[in-house]
């Protein structure tokens, strides 16, 4: 019976691969992307050793009033895109744990093919199967997307929800508009769009670009008000359903719902009156911004820490202002392979979320959505040229193959260790009483992955950090300085050791010392030794 079943289900594939050659081929994409995760190594980049690790940990373990700012800003992000990893590695080796995430992140190529295959409707079947399966391959190899494989950023798993809605939107039918099935479409884009924002709000951009792509679509004015109200209100629950316990939270905590950002709007007590933002890579003047996409395409510098190259984002930046100003003027080609429904939600959806992005942030990391749809963007702008058929097709086969073969990513590899049997272990110096210690953790570099393979009875506070330092005197600080000088237990310090002056300056505010040749250290599978050093009041100090 069983091999009878097998011989079924064997069956059934053959018959869908036949069927569907692109979208058997699409799922085989995601099967590649994960075993290049496996492949690829283990992340043990600054963010997964900030705070990936220890806020999924803090949530599910109730730290949140017991531990201070430890992963710094992203203490206060909000850990459910976080929670499935750092659960499974508990009861999973971690290649497996590697695997499983690498084949999340490859499904955005599934719904690369569909936005494709929905767009090509001017295609036969069998050729558009074959034509949205390559749009999809170049989609997935991106100088970022490839970057970002299997990095617990998850830039590469909410952008999962972004292409969820502009699969529902690429599917709408005009006849259809202001109608219940119509609406109920518009209001899921809505929501999944929405719950990508509660996961992370730096995908705020995609959403402004979602709206606008609702706003051109072809319908009645009537019908048009009411999709933008369903989708508003569709997002407005996602948004709640994935973030709202967390921005209640922060609400509570702090008087701040996105806390630390903004505090110059939003106006939280505890810390200064500034937004706590990253503006190290927004443009510098009109200039600057006009000719962004050229500059961080040659200078890696302007949008990242570290090297890599992609070019379709510039391409698509020069090709689609064509491609529209040839259909404004109506000297676009007259039979086109993509629809004119894909071409206008597309065109309006990566602008307006390229703009946005490029105001607010101007980190490439988070424009990796835009980089994955780049190839159908540049497909359908080159469709408008009015040339023969068979020169567009030509055209864009070049253009996708030199815009691959023009990436770089492996310079920015860095070091990825073998999985090993644990995603993370760590090894600690003895603790002689653990119920009645105390750590202070100082300097800017990641700390907090280890503190959940500490007993958990130790709470530990960032008593220096970006967020805040002992020079700041706000009421955060004077939190910590009042807890730190209730405790009668033992005292510890950790810090790396190249930030050793930075710590010692730092504790010797509160009034400690640390004598450094008593100091021990704690090593990992993941990150550099860190050192562990008692702390004395002053006046046993050693200095």
């Amino acid at each position: 019976m069983i091999g009878n079943r097998l011989t079924w289900i064997w069956e059934a594939v053959i018959k869908g691969a036949r069927r569907e050659p692109g979208r058997f081929g699409a799922w085989g994409l995601v099967l590649a992307f994960g075993l290049f995760v496996l492949v690829r190594g283990k992340d043990v980049e600054w963010d997964f050793r900030n705070y990936h690790w220890y806020n999924p940990y803090a949530l599910l373990y109730g730290r949140r009033a017991f531990d201070v700012a430890v992963a710094q800003h992203a203490t206060y992000y909000n850990p459910l895109t976080d929670v499935p990893i750092y659960a499974a590695a508990q009861v999973m080796p971690a290649w497996l744990v590697g695997l499983l995430f690498g084949l999340v992140q490859g499904l955005n190529a599934v719904l690369l093919y569909e936005l494709a295959n929905g767009a090509l409707d001017g295609v036969e079947h069998t050729r558009r199967s074959w034509f949205a399966l390559a749009i999809a391959a170049a989609g997935m190899l991106g100088g970022m997307t490839l970057l970002l494989a299997g990095v617990t950023s998850h830039d590469l798993t909410v952008s999962l929800f972004v292409l969820a809605a502009l699969v529902l939107l690429i599917r709408l039918d005009e006849r259809d508009a202001g109608r219940r099935n119509d609406l109920v479409r518009v209001a899921l884009a809505g929501l999944v769009c929405g719950a990508a924002v509660g996961l992370k709000l730096t995908m705020a951009p995609y959403a402004l670009g979602l709206a606008a792509g609702v706003a051109v679509l072809v319908a009645p004015w009537r019908a048009r008000a009411l999709r933008l109200v369903v989708f508003g209100a569709g997002g407005l629950g996602g948004v709640l359903i994935c973030g709202g316990f967390w921005a209640l939270t922060l609400w509570h905590e702090t008087g701040n719902p996105i806390f630390p950002y903004f505090n110059d709007v939003i106006g939280s007590p505890l810390l200064l009156s500034a937004s706590y933002r990253d503006t190290r890579f927004l443009p510098q003047g009109a200039l600057d911004a006009w000719t962004f996409p050229f500059l961080f395409t040659f200078d890696w510098r302007r949008v990242v820490e570290f090297p890599f190259r992609d070019v379709k984002i510039m391409i698509a930046y020069v090709l689609v202002p064509i491609a529209m100003l040839l259909w404004a003027t109506r000297r676009a080609a007259p039979e086109r392979a993509l629809s004119s429904h894909a071409a206008r939600l597309l065109f309006a959806f990566t602008a307006v979320s390229y703009v946005a992005w490029l105001n607010l942030f101007a980190i490439y990391r988070y424009a990796v959505t835009l980089e994955m749809l780049a190839p159908l963007v540049i497909v359908i702008a080159i469709d408008f040229i009015p040339v023969a058929a068979r020169y567009r097709t030509g055209a864009a086969a070049i253009v996708l193959i030199v815009s691959i073969a023009a990436i770089r990513w492996d310079a920015a590899v860095g070091w990825r260790p073998a999985w090993g049997a644990k995603l993370v272990a760590i090894d600690l110096p003895p603790i002689e009483e653990p119920s009645d210690t105390m750590v202070l953790m100082a300097g800017t570099e990641p700390l907090s992955y280890v503190v959940p393979s500490f007993p958990p009875q130790i709470p530990f506070l960032r008593v220096d950090s970006w967020l805040d330092s002992p020079q700041s005197n706000t009421p955060f600080g004077q939190a910590m300085r009042t807890r730190i000088a209730a405790h009668h237990g033992p005292l510890f310090g950790a810090f790396i050791p190249w930030e050793g002056e930075r710590a010692k300056a730092a504790f010797a505010s509160y009034g400690l010392a640390f004598d450094p040749s008593k100091c021990r250290q704690i090593t990992s599978n993941v990150g550099e030794p860190i050192r562990w050093c008692a702390l004395e009041r002053r006046g046993g100090a050693h200095e």
